[in-house]
């Protein structure tokens, strides 16, 4: 059997943990940090999931260390459903066959984790739900080799490995606790929970809050609940916005059409159907935890393996071939001249497990901790260890105490994974390549993404040492049948520019040169800035971070559009897993000054594809901003389940919650009755607009899923920015909020002729998001959000007629002529003001990539 441990992810812009794939031909495992981008560095190596069952984090439980285990479990959960799903279809036809059906196994899911995996996965439980995936959190709370509780045996196996748990805790006590948000700060968000559980608990590691946790986790993933199921109350107690139906005179079951409670109108207190949410969203409230400052090592070594079977001596001793299987299960069988021979007689000698132990130290707190551990001198636990993986923060790998360490165990291979050793090369080459490709089309729109191969992430030149080896992407340590160090597996710097050229036509770049002549012509020049001259900040800056929809593939990530506003500030829309690390790629060293400059996330729903980045960045504005006086606050605009989130998951990191102001979308405009979808504005006052740059945030419910909603931001000097989130195409009130927008960001996940697709999924097809930019009178419409399974560019025609609202006769005219639609890629920098520059290269791009093969 083969078996290997391989480095998929090293600290890169990209990928900013290290993750472990440990192989066997009948199971998968997961090592190490579970970061944002993981899922998508498995995609990029073409790293199967399927056979995953067992994910070991390593390190403290925090954001950087796990942030992607939400996105990866979620990622898993759907392909195990769908392998199964497909067995199931398999078994259908081979009983219609008369053949035997294949035997199918529930699949399983383990987390193995130090202090607060479980509180972790918890957070996630009013947006996360899966059906049939039974998923079990093993927390380490102790350790299992303290004095009291001596051992050398595993803490964990199955039929391949063995598992030791190394708990190491920091030598420093913790930071003394952050300031507590105001009464008047939480009021908005108490006011919002719903079916609270049980009051937080006063110790965060006692048995029943763990058991809580546990309970909430499994009905996360393992749930009969149904989403058919109606449960009966009355109409002011039902949460709403949501689907009400009442039963009629003859019990059948209609949809409520009357009057709702914050109509302004006198509403009847009915009883009335709704649909009961998944268990774990009725959980108000979690048990109280602290952030922890425990990190998670880990030895892991293979059974012990029978010898090699010698079939000449068994020949030799007259056994037949049909007794071979019972020699190697470990029976005796009886010669041709019936002498009893036993497997000692024909198989050598055991070879004994190996493996390797993975170490996780944040700072040099921790080193104390993990170079006094027994299992280093404990023969039974380290025979048979090969390779130590080191996991270090910044700084620790220089630390003398660490060194002497590692010389003491010279006979062992180490390997060292940081941020201030590895290079930032380019992780996910495929959409490097692509960057480059259109590059060479419209050098103006798309820079490259910014890596260097000579230097790490913290910008620290890469070096080697004597103690140890520099960890890279794609290094591979053989276990069996034979040990080897496989260095030919590392993935090599890649030639961007050598795989972007491979399809870069003659004809391609010839369009592209005829774009440049035309967007050079003083006259059309002299056009765009007469039809252009009323458009309010045609300097401000649109950077799409994220294109994709569902989850990351190689070429799109998940969603996440930057608004850069010169004079007042910085903006995102949606901030899918990985939008830190998309940052760092567009942006290199100017990144602390573009998150200075952050005022403000919204975030249209609660799909994990949407938000699954918002702690990272909110973290990384904290730390940028941390030394800036005043001390500035960060807005966070969304739905109330949102906010509820990153209440929950401040409990696990001081990540500069504290620091944000929140602002939720809940209830509807009082003075506009006759849009029922439609919220209160948020009018900022003045002390708030010089804080934020902002004059109004509109807000409207849309057709996707509970707490949908799109957005319209208007700034000071006119400037209107509407988002649309997901959403089937909203004519009304969205329209309406949106009206005279000077830009329209807005989903087209599918191409036209998934009409049907749109409409099943609630989502919206390329005309029909162009149809809500028409009615809306948006001057710019920026398509996003396209379906992953399509690498090719959706043909958005150019208006011919545009430059003639130059001469148009009156302000309507001028802006139904003027309306410019463009298709957005990852890291395209696209300025107001170029969009008309932008669209005459469209036809180029559109060609480039005509006959792309679908490969995501």
């Amino acid at each position: 059997m083969l078996n290997y441990v391989q480095l998929i992810t090293t600290p890169t812009a990209d990928t900013c943990g290290t993750c472990l794939l440990l192989h066997f031909d009948n199971k998968r495992y997961l090592f190490g940090n579970i970061a944002e981008g993981t899922q998508r560095a498995l995609v990029q190596r073409n790293v199967g999931i399927q056979k995953i069952e067992d994910i070991f984090v390593s390190g403290v439980i925090n954001w950087h260390n796990a942030g992607g285990l939400l996105g990866t479990v979620l990622t898993l959960a759907d392909t195990l459903a769908g392998k199964t799903e497909a067995l199931i279809a398999q078994n259908r036809e081979r009983q219609k066959k008369g053949k035997r059906l294949t035997e199918i196994i529930s699949p399983r899911v383990s987390i193995h984790g130090g202090k607060n995996t479980a509180y972790l996965l918890a957070t996630a439980r009013r947006f996360i739900f899966r059906k049939g995936l039974p998923l079990t959190p093993h927390e380490v709370y102790d350790d299992p080799r303290s004095t009291t509780q001596e051992g050398s045996g595993p803490d964990w196996k199955d039929t391949n490995i063995k598992v030791w748990y190394m708990p190491v805790q920091s030598g420093t006590p913790p930071p003394s606790s952050t300031k507590k948000r105001t009464h008047e700060e939480y009021t908005e968000v108490s006011k919002t929970r719903q079916g609270s559980a049980s009051p937080r608990s006063t110790t965060p590691d006692n048995g029943d809050s763990r058991e809580v946790l546990n309970t909430i986790v499994t009905q996360m993933f393992d749930s009969d609940w149904s989403m058919d199921a109606l449960v009966e109350t009355t109409l002011y107690k039902a949460k709403l916005p949501a689907k009400v139906f009442v039963r009629d005179e003859r019990g059948h079951i209609r949809i409520y059409s009357g009057p709702l409670p914050g109509d302004g109108k006198e509403v009847p207190d009915i009883p009335v159907l709704v649909r009961q949410p998944w268990p774990g969203a009725m959980v108000g409230t979690l048990p109280s935890t602290e952030p922890s400052r425990q990190s998670l090592c880990y030895i892991v070594k293979s059974h012990d393996r029978r010898g090699k079977f010698n079939r000449e001596v068994a020949e030799r001793f007259g056994v037949a071939k049909t007794d071979f299987k019972l020699l190697t299960s470990g029976k005796s069988v009886f010669g041709r001249d019936g002498e009893r021979v036993t497997p000692e007689m024909v198989i050598g000698e055991t070879i004994p497990g190996n493996g390797f132990a993975l170490v996780d130290l944040p700072d040099a707190s921790y080193i104390d901790g993990l170079v006094n551990r027994k299992e280093w001198s404990d023969d039974t636990i380290m025979n048979g260890i090969q390779v130590i993986f080191w996991i270090l923060g910044d700084g620790v790998k220089d630390d003398s105490q660490l060194q002497a360490f590692m010389q003491r165990l010279s006979s062992i291979k180490h390997i060292v994974s940081s941020a201030d050793s590895c290079p930032n090369m380019i992780a996910l080459e495929s959409v490097a390549a692509q960057a480059f490709k259109i590059r060479c089309i419209d050098p103006d729109r798309f820079p490259l993404p910014v890596y260097n191969n000579e230097a790490s992430v913290s910008n620290i030149p890469t070096d080697s040492s004597s103690l140890y080896e520099v960890g890279r992407t794609g290094k591979m340590i053989q276990f069996a049948p034979q040990y080897l160090q496989q260095d030919d597996k590392i993935i090599p710097f890649p030639d961007i520019e050598k795989l972007a050229r491979e399809d870069l036509s003659d004809e391609v770049l010839e369009m592209a040169k005829q774009a440049k002549a035309k967007v050079s012509d003083p006259e059309f020049l002299a056009k765009i800035e007469k039809v252009e001259s009323d458009i309010p900040n045609r300097d401000a800056e649109v950077i799409t971070l994220g294109t994709g929809s569902a989850l990351p593939s190689k070429y799109r990530n998940v969603s996440a559009t930057l608004l850069r506003v010169p004079g007042c500030g910085n903006y995102l829309f949606d901030c899918g897993e990985n939008t830190l690390g998309q940052l760092r790629r567009v942006f290199g060293n100017d990144l602390p000054e573009v998150l200075r400059e952050l005022k403000g996330i919204w975030i249209s729903h609660l799909h994990a594809d949407h938000h699954l980045g918002t702690a990272s960045v909110i973290k990384a504005w904290h730390e940028a901003t941390s030394e800036m006086s005043p001390l500035p606050k960060l807005f966070v605009a969304s739905h109330a389940h949102m906010i509820l989130w990153l209440e929950d998951y401040a409990a696990v990191e001081d990540y500069g919650f504290d620091r944000v102001q929140t602002s939720l979308f809940m209830r509807r405009d009082p003075d506009n009755l006759d849009w029922k979808y439609t919220c209160k504005p948020w009018t900022l006052t003045r002390y708030e607009t010089e804080r934020f740059g902002l004059k109004q945030i509109d807000v409207c419910f849309v057709q996707h899923c509970f707490g949908s909603q799109a957005t319209v931001f208007t700034f000071p000097t006119g400037l209107k920015v509407a988002y649309s989130g997901d959403c089937r195409p909203d004519f009304r009130d969205f329209v309406e909020i949106g009206r005279g927008a000077t830009l329209l960001i807005h989903e087209s996940t599918f191409d036209d002729e998934l009409q049907g697709d749109a409409y099943a999924k609630k989502h919206s097809t390329m005309s029909e998001a162009i149809e809500v930019g028409r009615r809306m009178g948006a001057r710019r419409v920026l398509l996003t959000h396209f379906s992953q399974r399509y690498q090719k560019v959706p043909l958005v025609e150019e208006n011919l007629d545009a430059l003639r609202a130059a001469d148009a006769q009156d302000d309507d005219e001028k802006v139904r002529l003027d309306q410019v639609v463009l298709v957005a890629f990852d890291y395209m920098r696209i300025k107001l003001g170029d969009f008309r520059k932008a669209q005459a290269f469209l036809p180029a791009v559109q060609k480039l990539f005509q006959d792309v093969q679908d490969d995501q």
